[in-house]
């Protein structure tokens, strides 16, 4: 059985960084000759960084870095993985457009995306953004875990909403065809952004704050709204994220599947795993190989095989030929 994956986004181009290893094959959450077991197979790799004294799990979160430093740290990390592309060329490819992946798909290759965690490692800054659109970057989140000149974040100190600038940094996203990820964004900047929007948006890894209430999930309206505005919404395997023992394992990721199909959501649903940007993974799951045990399980639930290949794949390569 050909199981296909679409991940909306892993920390792994960081971690390889911080390991000094590459993306062919690793001991982190995700390697591509691992990935290329599912078929087809797509990644987005998220750029984030912050300083740090070795893995991606000690890295200073206690504050928020100066933007000339975090910029520059996330040009260089651009580099690397343009670089582990170009090293490892025969099973993977950069994709700048849904007709990019699907033949990487028809080509037996690895698809790759490029996505920037957080626009304060671009500055906050359009032309920065232009450029980076230029390098291959098609997904961005507007903030982290701190507010920034755009706009209020989930954790931040004021989360508060989108600013002038935001609007208009919005706005530039959607015209160049970069997806705006709202993951990480206050319920204020998500509103702000739900009204101005001119193309489907995406919460690139959020679960249902409904079943585990934490600030970095969505609510019900939340979620309805991506819904109607055609965007998806990728399962998170933090295990704080999926419930509030953090004592998680595979059921509690259908969990928040269910919660969120019961909203209308099986077009919406996809993966977002948040791989080698969790310490810790639902117990039985190990790393990008154990999607295998979620689908398995899935269809142990009575659910068709054409939803589960919707929520692995097909509901993000769709958003993508709206989007990008």
């Amino acid at each position: 059985m050909d199981i296909p994956v679409f991940d909306a986004h892993c920390d792994t181009i960081s971690e390889a960084k911080n390991k000094n290893c590459g993306l062919r094959k690793n001991k982190l959450h995700v390697d591509i000759e691992r990935g290329r077991g599912f078929s087809p197979y797509a990644q987005v790799f998220a750029v984030f960084t912050r300083p740090t004294t070795g893995s991606i799990t000690e890295m200073d979160y206690t504050k928020d870095w100066p933007s000339e430093i975090l910029t520059q740290m996330a040009d260089e990390l651009i580099s690397l993985l343009l670089s582990e592309l170009e090293k490892n060329s025969d099973i993977l490819t950069l994709c700048r457009s849904a007709a990019d992946v699907k033949s990487a798909a028809e080509s037996g290759k690895a698809a790759t995306l490029i996505a920037v965690e957080g626009a304060e490692l671009l500055g906050c800054d359009l032309e920065r953004l232009k450029r980076s659109y230029d390098k291959g970057v098609r997904f961005v989140n507007l903030c982290w875990n701190f507010d920034n000149a755009l706009c209020g974040a989930a954790n931040g100190a004021a989360k508060g909403g989108l600013t002038d600038s935001g609007a208009q940094f919005v706005r530039t996203m959607q015209d160049l065809g970069i997806a705006v990820d709202l993951s990480h964004a206050s319920e204020h900047t998500f509103w702000d952004v739900a009204e101005i929007a001119r193309r489907p948006i995406i919460a690139g890894h959020s679960n249902s704050k409904a079943v585990c209430d934490n600030p970095r999930n969505l609510t019900d309206d939340q979620f309805k709204t991506i819904v109607k505005l055609e965007g998806v919404v990728g399962l998170n395997l933090c295990p704080n994220f999926l419930c509030e023992s953090g004592d998680a394992g595979i059921e509690d990721v259908i969990r928040h599947a269910e919660h969120f199909l019961g909203l209308g959501g099986e077009k919406t649903v996809c993966l977002g795993g948040d791989l080698d940007g969790i310490d810790d993974l639902p117990k039985e799951m190990t790393g990008i190989e154990s999607y295998s045990k979620l689908y398995e399980a899935m269809l142990r639930r009575n659910y068709t095989e054409s939803l589960v290949q919707d929520i692995f794949y097909n509901n993000l390569y769709n958003v993508l030929e709206k989007v990008l």
